[in-house]
């Protein structure tokens, strides 16, 4: 019986024997058919300026100093953006490390000059775990006390979107733009 055990286990040892040289995964030859492609030759789509793009459609909409354009973050919210407002929508995803309440402030005391924006606590409720704050620019954008530029009713429709997060960034602003509503035929 022990003879046995013995016999088998040479035959087992002697099968799985390489003739006395050590394996390694760095040896054996990539497959034929599907090589591994190492390195793309796609250029990195150009950089946005957000700034400019939203003057084209008012200089009067107020952009927060210490936020960057975040391309990672607007191509995330694309997509939700495109199922909720429709696949012309486009949005620009800015971030800010300033907290929310820094943020919020400087929005509604920038829209508190046009009289057709309803005016809010210049600093967000206290006790609330999840802050956002949503607007329709080209709505909230007219009539101002001081006089200046205002978003046409009728052109591209932008809203702005400003939410806090847990994590880094601190706040995110999103501005929406979709196109011109359509004009309907009056009698």
């Amino acid at each position: 019986m022990k003879r046995l055990v013995l016999a088998c286990l040479a035959v087992a040892a002697l099968a799985s024997c390489n003739g006395g040289r050590e394996s390694r995964a760095a040896e054996e030859e990539l497959p034929k058919q599907n090589p591994i492609v190492t390195a793309t030759s796609t250029q990195p789509p150009p950089p946005v300026d957000v700034n400019q793009q939203l003057k084209s459609i008012s200089p009067a909409i107020p952009l927060y100093a210490g936020a960057q354009y975040r391309d990672d973050l607007t191509r995330r919210d694309t997509v939700m953006i495109r199922n909720q407002y429709g696949p012309q929508a486009e949005v620009y995803t800015l971030a800010s490390d300033d907290s929310f309440p820094q943020v919020y402030h400087y929005y509604v005391t920038y829209l508190a000059q046009f009289r057709a924006w309803a005016p809010q606590a210049p600093y967000p409720p206290e006790q609330q775990n999840w802050r956002t704050l949503e607007i329709p620019l080209n709505q909230a954008m007219q009539d101002p006390f001081i006089p200046g530029d205002t978003i046409p009713p009728a052109g591209k429709q932008v809203t702005l979107q400003v939410a806090e997060t847990e994590a880094e960034p601190h706040t995110v602003i999103r501005y929406i733009v979709t196109p011109a509503p359509m004009q309907t035929a009056s009698k």
